[in-house]
């Protein structure tokens, strides 16, 4: 086996002034020198490149993730919660779907007092990273309409009717009324329309 040899020689390079000071200041927390720190986001750089992964979006589902456990979501076995799901479905149906339309109501909630310029753009965003089981997920807003589109394969039947009441809960909750809704199977599309109320 053939070991490739690193050089030891050193390049120099700018960066901006307050950056460097804010890693100055991380290399000491660590006990660490400015160079190993330096080196060390360089070999995570390189490294996520290699995976085709991007550092920076590491960085923001990894804040997702922390904002998820933050907002009381927890991690599950997929099998596990459809399971769960068609067990509530189909022993209390109109009780689940009532759970989910509010739980969908609460989740939207957090983003309509917040300080965000956009509510719905983030709640969006945020939907798209929490629900990765979902193989497309569009939320398109024109005027004062807005559409959305789930489909996921994976989806049982009774998870797809609990998403979709998730959805529409969300979507009052944002202020909107519902107008058409189509829920097969792994498939869930709702129109809605902004309440002349809001």
């Amino acid at each position: 086996m053939i070991e490739k040899k690193v050089s030891s020689r050193r390049k120099t390079f700018v960066a901006r002034e307050d950056l460097m000071n804010s890693l100055s200041d991380i290399a000491k927390q660590r006990g660490h020198s400015l160079y190993e720190t330096v080196n060390e986001l360089f070999e995570l750089a390189i490294e996520a490149q290699n995976m085709g992964l991007n550092l920076k979006r590491i960085v923001e589902e990894r804040a997702l993730t922390e904002l998820a456990r933050k907002r009381g979501f927890i991690l599950a076995l997929e099998t596990l919660w459809y399971e769960m799901a068609d067990v509530a479905f189909e022993e209390k149906k109109r009780q689940a779907l009532k759970s989910w339309s509010e739980a969908g109501a609460w989740f939207a909630k957090r983003y309509t007092t917040s300080t965000v310029a956009d509510p719905l753009l983030a709640f969006k965003t945020d939907l798209a990273f929490f629900t990765w089981n979902a193989s497309e997920l569009y939320l398109e807003k024109k005027g004062s309409a807005v559409s959305v589109r789930v489909l996921s394969p994976r989806f049982t039947s009774s998870y797809t009717y609990l998403f979709a009441s998730f959805l529409e809960g969300a979507l009052q909750a944002f202020g909107y009324k519902i107008t058409s809704s189509e829920v097969t199977k792994g498939s869930i599309r709702l129109q809605a329309v902004r309440s002349e109320s809001t």
